[in-house]
């Protein structure tokens, strides 16, 4: 289990509540970003059980739209179901990781490769911006690991969404974004409990340099050897006790 977070369901004040002039999908999609923000974040701890009611006056939604929310997160893999028990924020483990880890190095060097094969001067382009963006959110993130991780979280994603944009496969890329979804909470971790990521940076940048020479097997060893960075550090480090 995870030793840090929180266990609360209540009212929070870093993200609110819904205001009640929003319905339907809207309360819905906004009742969904604030859980996961706080699942991700780590004030529902992994395993820990949300309460309904308590969830109901914290964000001021209806059971409905409270449930719709919690059904998303689901199909997100953060939140369980357990029969009648209702729901739990699903655990975390080095076991779990390691699954998670070599999965997400299978699709996303996948996409990777037709990627770098297919990419024109437009798949360029963007790939620099995004690169870019990431390094200044990667200054501020040595900084400040706890404090910038946001902000880095989001310029990271962007980046690697830039890396394999040109793969045509849809199912790939919807599966993909979850495995990516999932693995922030143990980036998360990596990032702002373990020591200061430094070396990041660097990887990032060997990831650019193959894919903008179209350098298919060094960039694959390159982003493989980057996804497997956060395992290796909660696992050196003892971040997570099974």
């Amino acid at each position: 289990m995870i030793e840090s977070g929180k266990a609360a369901n209540g009212p929070v004040a870093d993200f609110g509540a819904i205001p009640n002039e929003k319905r339907g999908v809207t309360a819905i999609e906004t009742a969904y970003t604030i859980l996961r923000s706080r699942i991700i974040g780590g004030v529902y701890p992994p395993g820990s059980k949300l309460h309904l009611e308590n969830l109901k006056s914290s964000l001021s939604v209806s059971g409905s739209t409270l449930r719709e929310a919690l059904t998303r997160l689901m199909a997100d893999c953060l939140v369980v179901a357990e029969g009648q028990k209702g729901f739990t924020v699903a655990p975390m483990s080095l076991s779990d990781l390691e699954d998670l880890t070599s999965a997400r190095i299978t699709l996303e060097t996948t996409t990777l490769i037709e990627s770098i094969r297919l990419g024109n001067d437009t798949w360029e382009d963007n790939l620099v911006t995004c690169f870019h963006r990431l390094a200044r959110a990667q200054e501020r993130l040595e900084a400040d690991p706890a404090g910038a991780f946001d902000i880095w979280e989001v310029r990271n994603k962007e980046f690697h969404d830039a890396l394999v944009a040109a793969a045509p496969s849809n199912w790939l890329a919807n599966f993909r974004h979850i495995l990516f979804q999932n693995s922030e909470r143990y980036r998360r971790l990596s990032g702002t409990q373990g020591p200061v990521p430094t070396e990041v940076h660097r990887e990032h940048e060997e990831i650019f340099s193959a894919a903008m020479a179209r350098d298919v097997d060094r960039a694959v060893a390159a982003l493989t050897g980057h996804i497997r960075r956060a395992a290796n550090v909660i696992r050196s480090n003892a971040l997570i006790k099974e």
